[in-house]
């Protein structure tokens, strides 16, 4: 595993997608078992089936919507992209990332708050 820095890893547009797929996969399908499997993932075998069954999930969950709404899937380069940085960085980094970005609120969350309280 070679040296990095956590802005190589946190600034992926991979990480955040997912993160962000997984935030809402907590908040509007309460999901989570995504979030417990993958806490405890330490190879790469393991993430790559938390991952199976985090996307068998959410498909679900974007499937039915969220207030009428289809929920926006997962791009094919989001999961390539992830796998690299697994391949590149090991799990730990790339699990604490994607927990990490799924217990945060969004922007766009944020903008929502400040607007309501206006």
């Amino acid at each position: 595993m070679s040296e990095f820095k956590l802005g190589d890893i946190f600034g992926c547009e991979a990480i955040k997608n997912f993160g962000g797929a997984l935030r809402k996969a907590l908040r509007i399908g309460d999901d989570y078992a995504s979030l417990v499997e993958l806490e405890y993932v330490e190879t790469k075998e393991q993430f790559l089936e938390v991952i199976k069954k985090f996307l068998r999930r959410y498909e679900t969950t974007a499937r039915k919507g969220y207030m009428g709404k289809e929920l926006s899937r997962l791009s094919e380069k989001d999961l390539e992209e992830l796998m690299n940085l697994v391949d590149k960085y090991g799990v730990k980094p790339i699990r604490a990332a994607l927990i990490s970005y799924a217990l945060v609120r969004s922007e766009s969350e944020t903008k929502k708050e400040s607007q309501e309280v206006e």
